[in-house]
């Protein structure tokens, strides 16, 4: 069994953690199984900081509830997991991709905003020595390679968004995005695994409270090993009981 991981590395990966909508359980959960695992390597698949206060309906329904949401407090729960987490790659999610796009408005007061956000967090992970991945939805420059799996956030949010992202990559495909635990093969030739990897968001969030997909999100995360040419892929699902598998 030893000859078979020789050379190889551990990993870590975790998506959609949600600055200050996060489920403190969930964190904590992701945070023991890094200190237990003791990877070399550590993936954050994006989604770190929510920003619902700038969601669209948000910003034109003065009394949405999302229209109160602390920025600053969200950026700082945020920022405060990405530290205590240390990950060596931070691929942005769509979620900061709405403040990357609103970092360009016209509105003088989103834009300095948004603008301002996206600084902190550019800045905080300069100090950490983490390579920051921009999110470009379904083209492979957001996708990070371990081994023959690429890791990414993910843009697909359908019932088979797993498999139909490796299909598109060609190869297998680690993803958050969905906030759904899943495995599925790709029907391609080489013999492709599409991995949705669950999330830290408190799972009874306000603005998606009408959505019944929502019922599927699970706490999870994934662990494995990789070297130059392999990767492999665990998830651990923390809920209910949020127990470590190790």
């Amino acid at each position: 069994m030893a000859s078979k991981t020789k050379g190889w590395q551990k990993y870590l990966a975790v998506s959609c953690t949600h600055g200050a909508e996060a489920d403190p359980r969930a964190l904590d959960a992701m945070l023991r199984l890094k200190e237990a695992w003791k990877p070399q390597f550590t993936l954050h698949l994006g989604d770190a900081i929510d920003a619902r206060c700038l969601r669209s309906g948000a910003r034109k329904d003065s009394d949405s509830a999302d229209h109160a949401a602390d920025l600053a407090d969200d950026l700082m729960q945020g920022l405060s997991f990405l530290k205590q987490l240390k990950p060596n790659v931070y691929l942005l999610g769509n979620h900061e991709a709405r403040l990357t796009e609103l970092a360009h408005s016209p509105n003088a007061v989103l834009s300095y905003a948004a603008g301002h956000v996206m600084g902190r967090i550019q800045d905080e992970m300069a100090k950490i020595k983490c390579q920051v991945v921009p999110y470009v939805g379904v083209h492979p420059a957001g996708v990070f390679m371990l081994g023959d799996t690429g890791f990414t956030h993910g843009s697909l949010y359908n019932v088979s968004a797993a498999r139909d992202v490796a299909e598109m990559a060609g190869h297998s495909i680690v993803m958050g995005h969905t906030h759904r635990v899943a495995m599925e093969s790709a029907r391609t030739h080489t013999k492709s695994i599409g991995y949705n990897i669950g999330c830290g968001i408190k799972l009874d969030i306000g603005y998606s409270s009408n959505r019944r997909q929502t019922l599927g999100w699970r706490h999870a995360a994934a662990y494995g090993h990789f070297n130059g040419t392999h990767c492999t892929v665990n998830i651990a699902v923390f809920d209910p009981h949020y127990r470590l598998p190790l």
